[in-house]
């Protein structure tokens, strides 16, 4: 995260902090994007849901209330730090426990860092229902120095006719899927919608396109015909400005991009947002379900279609001719490579069927399967043993960092299919990528790697991120497709133990909606005091072998 590169800015912003309150009520609404009617997760009667807008430094106060009915919930706020605010990070078992229907949770943080972000349900796959939202968070002195025009907000994402309950129990985590087939989108959409929107850009003047990718599991290429992307940040993290043809942006990640008007008005350029096919592990859908073409030209969003000339530049074929290779990206700040990391954390991607389970997929020692007790307030509330693997079990699959060391992750990935992993609570240097294994050696890493919270680990290839372990908490290092953080692609950085104990304490409001699941939210992974030894922790404490779920996502089963 390299926090001291950004205390100066954030004193100067505190100044003038204020704070920024939403209110809101999560059930659900009926919607259509694709022309297909179905159940959808909205927010106070309205989806796609709202923009959550703060100016950096600001602190945010979100009141959420699960009217849902028949599942619970959560919610995350992709790409905030959550510095002393870990209770507020939103994954279920990792920093809070689900919020029961009826029930209601409010989360405060600092909106830090600033740029492009998202908030997203983190509960069993859940935000692929539409409880998915853009979040924008302002550094006026940076936007003021791109000197653009206008900024306008977009987002990308797949979408599925069948809720994602029916879609984890009958498909993707059931007992017959031997290969870890994954459901094939049935469309793709551009603003939560399969039908373009027009561009009004006029002339010379300039544009910040800011664009989230809300996928659960394929990215998406974005392409102005004739024009070029000035990409200006990533995940927040602000670059030095790059040109482009295309980008390629993977589930929850962010991009920020420059367009500039063209001079002549008579022209309309076609743009072109496209499904990706890189993830799917099966025939994507039809051409016109994936692929959504529109306009861009001066006059106004919308602007009447007579207008445009008859010929076309772009159709359903279209692949792009180049596309933005992100491991490019020199982050503004210049920060060089971070050396001699003192803790060296080694991942390998590994899908594996375990008889009468089921297909699940691990970068550790054993799929990742949601803890009894949050992990945080396993790490807050066992003293001495939150320094043990075995206080949080092996599906918690733990790494340990001190406070104030460098991290090395080498993650290595023998699969056919690409990953995007992302960190909570931090960014990274992505320091090396490429086919093959690592060499071991620093010369061959980026001497002033780009800086993200998501990245895409190729097939067949490998990972080098570095960051400095600054943040106390307990934080999810996971695969953003979501079915596979629901089969296991996770684990958990337990950072600085002895720090966060000294820090902050489980909220009273946490204990509350723990309490309102029958939910432990205190002590070891099977909600007892102290230490709990590794070969009780293995019979005890939730892992792949005795997962008692019936693997139907949130929905809510009340407990005896």
């Amino acid at each position: 995260m390299f926090q001291s590169l950004v205390l100066a800015g954030l004193f100067s912003a505190l100044s003038l902090a204020k704070t920024v309150t939403y209110d809101f009520n999560i059930g659900w609404v009926s919607a259509a994007p694709d022309g297909v009617s179905r159940p959808v997760i909205g927010i106070n009667g309205q989806w796609p849901i709202p923009t959550i807008e703060a100016d950096e430094g600001d602190t945010i106060v979100v009141k959420a209330t699960n009217n849902l009915g028949n599942q619970t919930t959560s919610l995350h706020f992709h790409g905030m730090y959550q510095v002393g605010t870990a209770p507020y990070d939103g994954p279920v078992g990792v920093t809070q426990c689900p919020i029961a229907p009826g029930g209601s949770f409010t989360y405060t943080f600092q909106a830090n860092p600033a740029g492009t972000h998202w908030y997203h349900s983190h509960d069993a796959g859940q935000y692929a229902d539409g409880l998915r939202g853009k979040m924008v968070i302002h550094d006026q002195a940076w936007e003021s120095s791109l000197k653009v025009d206008k900024q306008i907000y977009l987002s990308m994402g797949d979408w599925y006719h069948e809720q994602i309950p029916y879609l984890l129990r009958d498909d993707y985590m059931n007992v017959n899927n031997r290969d870890g087939h994954i459901p094939i989108p049935n469309s793709f959409l551009f603003n939560e919608s399969t039908k373009a929107l027009d561009f009004d850009f006029e002339p010379n003047k300039r544009y910040l396109l800011r664009i989230v990718s809300l996928s659960a599991l394929t990215c998406g290429f974005f392409h102005i015909d004739g024009q070029t992307l000035s990409v200006v940040a990533v995940d927040g993290i602000p670059v030095k400005a790059t040109d482009t043809d295309s980008i390629n942006i993977c589930a929850g990640q962010t991009y920020d991009v420059v367009v500039t008007g063209h001079n002549d008005t008579q022209q309309a350029p076609e743009y072109i947002v496209k499904m990706s096919t890189d993830m799917l592990t099966g025939p994507p859908p039809p051409l016109d379900r994936m692929t959504i073409i529109g306009r861009s030209r001066g006059g106004s969003f919308n602007f009447k279609r007579d207008s445009y000339p008859s010929s076309r530049s772009l159709d359903h074929n279209w692949s792009p001719n180049a596309v933005l290779d992100d491991f490019d990206l020199v982050p503004l700040d210049g920060l060089k490579l971070l050396t001699n990391p003192t803790n060296k954390v080694h991942f390998v991607a590994n899908q594996t069927y375990f008889p009468g389970i089921g297909t699940r997929i691990a970068i550790g020692d054993e799929p990742f399967v949601t803890p009894k007790v949050p992990a945080l307030f396993t790490a807050l509330t066992t003293g001495e043993a939150a320094f043990q693997a075995s206080t949080y079990g092996p599906g918690a699959v733990p790494q340990f960092l001190k406070k104030g060391e460098v991290v090395q992750i080498y993650m290595e990935n023998p699969q056919p299919y690409p990953h995007p992993m992302h960190l909570h609570g931090h960014t990274f240097q992505v320091a090396g990528r490429g086919s093959g294994s690592w060499d071991g050696k620093d010369s061959s890493l980026h001497a002033v790697p780009m800086r993200r919270d998501n990245v895409v680990i190729p097939p067949h290839g490998y990972l080098v991120l570095r960051f400095v372990a600054d943040n106390p908490g307990v934080w999810y290092f996971h695969c953003h497709i979501d079915f596979h953080l629901v089969g296991g692609m996770a684990a958990l950085f337990i950072e600085a133990p002895d720090a966060l104990q000294s820090e902050m304490v489980v909220p009273q409001s946490a204990k509350d909606i723990c309490a309102a699941t029958n939910s432990p939210s205190s002590g070891n992974c099977n909600g007892q005091a102290g230490a709990i030894s590794a070969a009780d922790a293995s019979t005890e404490c939730n892992n792949v072998y005795n997962d008692k779920s019936e693997n139907f996502g949130a929905m809510y089963v009340q407990s005896s």
